[in-house]
């Protein structure tokens, strides 16, 4: 009896614990702390021409001054003050510049190229981490494949980012027509709860599009949607962690004038940590408890009298088994 079948016999919160052993495990052996700073890096590089193809794209439809806001909000609450100023001075600094033609295209390429470097990035990272074998596909094929991948997901981060918007478009307006009185105050808290719940479905949706499309290997919604909840839930936990250590550090005066952007790094590096952490759990669930878990059972019986038709024909070409 293997792992996977001993967990399944177990009590569910008894089993999603050693799952989350597992992980942790996992976590370590393949050195993800490693694989996080180098995702920050890239990230880092990859942050300006990325969101300047979300401002573009979302502030069609809404306008860029509101998305550029939406967005510093947004941040301000996931990575604090300091790491969202940051951020609004490399938004500061994307504007699309006018030129002829051959310049535009150009333009455009890199500006493509550069915010995809960091989807690219992690999709290499969950690869190892998953162990998924080297794609057969290599050369300008793979390449032009894995940036449409990773622009499709910028995509998606822009629908959730105009969902977002919208969203908190419709409460401002309920709030300002029944913003009085005991109506009012009870609208606010629901408001606020509205809120928080809208940013943890958008990221969890987040990490279920990147669990299930980015990866060399595909796994069941169920599994995407189980492993993305729980990341969710401990990245929205360990924003606060990562806050209150970067408070008490104290980075930005430590580092002057780079502090903002330090402050950045960090929380794009321990950011990752949980991500990984999360992936590792997704794929652990799938493996042992989930539909790869299924997939294996399922198979293992016709596996088992293959061997067995096998060994039968060993023994009688061997004399073993006297022919009829």
């Amino acid at each position: 009896m293997d792992e996977g079948e001993k967990l399944r016999h177990e009590s569910k919160p008894k089993a999603l614990f050693h799952i989350a052993i597992s992980a942790a495990k996992e976590w370590s052996a393949h050195r993800a702390a490693s694989k996080g700073a180098a995702l920050a890096l890239y990230t880092l590089f990859s942050l300006a021409p990325m969101l300047l193809l979300v401002v573009t794209i979302a502030g069609f439809f809404f306008g860029e001054d509101t998305v550029r806001a939406l967005l510093i909000e947004q941040l301000s609450g996931l990575m604090g003050e300091q790491g969202a100023d940051a951020v609004k001075t490399i938004l500061g600094g994307t504007k699309q510049d006018s030129g002829g033609l051959m310049a535009g295209i150009i333009s455009v390429a890199l500006v493509l190229i550069s915010a995809t470097s960091a989807f690219a990035e992690l999709k290499d990272s969950l690869d190892e981490l998953w162990e998924v074998p080297p794609s057969k596909a290599s050369g300008l094929w793979a390449f032009i494949r894995e940036r449409v991948l990773s622009f499709g997901l910028i995509l998606v981060l822009v629908l959730m980012l105009m969902t977002t918007l919208a969203v908190s478009t419709a409460l401002a307006a309920m709030e300002g027509v029944f913003g009085g009185g005991s109506t009012g105050t009870a609208l606010k808290a629901i408001t606020l709860v509205v809120t928080h719940l809208v940013s943890f479905a958008v990221v969890t949706g987040l990490f279920a599009t990147i669990f299930k499309y980015l990866p060399g290997v595909k796994i069941a919604w169920k599994d995407v949607f189980i492993g993305s909840v729980i990341t969710a839930a401990l990245f929205t936990l360990g924003k606060f962690a990562i806050g209150l250590y970067v408070a008490n550090a104290d980075i930005s005066s430590s580092y002057g004038a780079a502090g903002s952007v330090v402050v950045l790094i960090t929380w794009i590096y321990y950011s990752a940590q949980i991500f990984f952490y999360g992936s590792l759990f997704t794929h652990e669930y799938a493996m042992k408890l989930g539909s790869r878990a299924q997939l294996r059972d399922s198979a293992a019986p016709a596996d088992h009298a293959s061997t067995e038709q096998q060994q039968t024909q060993q023994q009688s070409q061997a004399g073993l088994i006297p022919s009829k």
